[in-house]
């Protein structure tokens, strides 16, 4: 099972510009087996999905919505697989909702399996990019908070 720390330190190193030595800390982890991988998973979605879970009320339902390029909302279902993934996985692990979370988990691990693809390598990945983004956002928003305290 992932420790807090191995994940966190690998959440450090993509904020300091370094995400494919994060992604080797983790590495152990998936190679671990299925166990330990949605453990991880679930260890990065919380990540991910903290500040929205904290910044609402209980009995909200969570979705993941992206942006495009004119700022207006786009579907999950036109992202790329590892996002679509990623973005779903967070979702329903923010909504504590086990069985869709452990079904795209096993839907991915076994494509991954049977087909001989990094589909469940390049969803981790694209989990741990967003769990990278929103932990370096809520960073930089507590930085301005005591700079702001201190002026």
């Amino acid at each position: 099972m992932p420790t807090p720390d191995v994940v966190l330190k690998a959440i450090a190193h993509a904020l300091n510009g370094d995400t494919e030595g994060g992604l080797t800390l983790i590495q152990p982890l998936v190679d671990a087996g299925p166990t330990s991988t949605y453990a991880l998973l679930g260890d990065l979605a919380d990540i991910a999905s903290r500040r929205a879970r904290t910044s609402n009320r209980d009995g909200h339902m969570f979705v993941f919505i992206v942006e495009g390029p004119d700022g207006e909302p786009v579907s999950v279902d036109d992202l790329p697989l590892p996002e679509r993934f990623a973005g779903r996985f967070i979702a329903a692990w923010a909504n504590g909702d086990a069985d869709t979370a452990q079904a795209l988990f096993w839907a991915a691990a076994d494509h991954a399996d049977i087909n001989h693809t990094y589909d469940l390598a390049d969803g981790i990945s694209a989990v741990f990019d967003i769990a990278a983004t929103v932990a370096g956002e809520v960073l930089a928003e507590k930085r301005r908070q005591r700079a702001g305290d201190l002026a």
